[in-house]
């Protein structure tokens, strides 16, 4: 497996209900469940700016 040094991996733990609703709505979105989420942490840091 070749590593990106650009991307990190890392673990995330969510309720099992939170998981399979972000899963269909990745579906619906024709993504996968990684970019959504990757989608919504670039959008939550965005709104927010940085310190």
């Amino acid at each position: 497996m070749s590593s990106n040094p650009s991307q990190t991996t890392f673990t995330l733990r969510v309720p099992s209900e939170l998981q399979a609703a972000a899963k269909e709505h990745a579906k619906q979105e024709h993504i996968s469940l990684n970019s959504l989420i990757v989608r919504l942490l670039e959008r939550e840091v965005a709104q927010k700016g940085t310190p």
